[in-house]
């Protein structure tokens, strides 16, 4: 039986209490035949001695060393040109990936050819301080498993964890695809979202990796711009969606043409062509659209008591009357 070579990427900056744990979790994978990429990313503390120490002991991994912080985007970008695998598996370098993590992936990547990215969920570990009041050590995160599922999801979050994904190379080797820098801190849902129009995608239905919860992770440190920026992508795929339905133009999210979009959900050809999953799908993204935009009180008044407005629930009619008149209690999400 073919096992392909598996390049494992992890980027590290400044990770000296979690690095040796993370690498070692993939040095005991159960599937041996990796390479390790591990990129340092100047770090000032004590990680690039501790990679070193395992590279002595574990020739399959090969170190890039960048004489200062060039940041985590364009060190994974980095990583992913010195490649050798058929497939790369990434992992954050203050999470631990199970004994089972590619095995397990790559067998159901191998026996779905289709197939050409995969994760799994995640089980939490969760340090104390502000996260911990959220989530607790043993929470499992799950996601969508179908690729059906996924790209639905893909419209109202990024149903994507990027610290267990496995994936063909070929996304890179030959559709050139890498992180973008004008999506910093929320690169992995334009990625993915990115990947998602190339092919199939999957997750796998157990926590094949831990995820570390704390407050030193740049998604922590970076929360509001994390925020801004996946709104922005978000536009970009409800945009995409809708075109791919045959309503261009309809959202400018500037300037939401409500009565067009209103008036082609009520017209009975379109409610004929359309699924029952995109039907409601539109509802959604008319309803956030409503929640986030800046329009004045006599639009939202005249579009919720006209015959257009049945697209919405009375508790949903109820919501956005309320957003008119306490707008400072409602936060965008779009």
């Amino acid at each position: 039986m073919h096992l392909p070579l598996v390049s494992v990427l992890i980027c590290a900056y400044n990770t000296e209490k979690y690095i040796e744990q993370c690498i070692n979790s993939v040095i005991n994978q159960t599937y041996t035949n990796l390479e390790i990429v591990i990129v340092n990313d100047g770090s000032t503390d004590n990680t690039k001695h501790i990679i070193e120490k395992l590279a002595n002991q574990d020739n399959r991994i090969s170190i890039i060393n960048n004489e200062m912080n060039i940041g985590y985007i364009s060190s994974l970008n980095k990583g992913i040109q010195h490649i050798k695998g058929e497939y790369i598996a990434k992992i954050d370098s203050d999470d631990v990936a199970k004994p089972d993590w590619i095995k397990n992936i790559l067998e159901k990547m191998l026996e779905d050819p289709t197939i050409i990215a995969m994760g799994c969920y995640l089980e939490i570990i969760s340090v104390n301080g502000k996260l911990g009041k959220y989530y607790k050590t043993g929470d499992i995160w799950k996601n969508a498993l179908t690729d059906a599922h996924i790209k639905n999801d893909m419209l109202f979050y990024n149903p994507i964890h990027n610290n267990t994904m496995i994936m063909k190379s070929l996304i890179h080797k030959k559709y050139g695809l890498i992180y973008d820098l004008n999506y910093i801190h929320a690169e992995d849902y334009k990625f993915w979202f990115e990947v998602s129009k190339l092919g199939k995608m999957a997750n796998y239905p157990e926590a094949l990796v831990y995820y570390r919860l704390h407050s030193e992770q740049t998604s922590s440190n970076h929360n509001a711009s994390q925020i801004n920026t996946a709104k922005k992508i978000r536009r970009e795929i409800i945009t995409y969606y809708m075109e791919n339905l045959g309503f261009v133009n309809i959202i400018d999210f500037d300037n939401i043409k409500f009565s067009v979009l209103n008036k082609l959900l009520l017209e009975k050809d379109v409610w004929n062509r359309l699924t029952y999953k995109d039907i409601e799908n539109l509802k959604k993204i008319l309803f956030d659209c409503f929640m986030s935009a800046k329009v004045d009180s006599y639009t939202i008044c005249r579009t919720i008591f006209t015959s257009n407005a049945k697209c919405f629930t009375f508790k949903q009619k109820i919501k956005i009357i309320k957003k008119m008149l306490r707008p400072y209690k409602y936060i965008s999400n779009i």
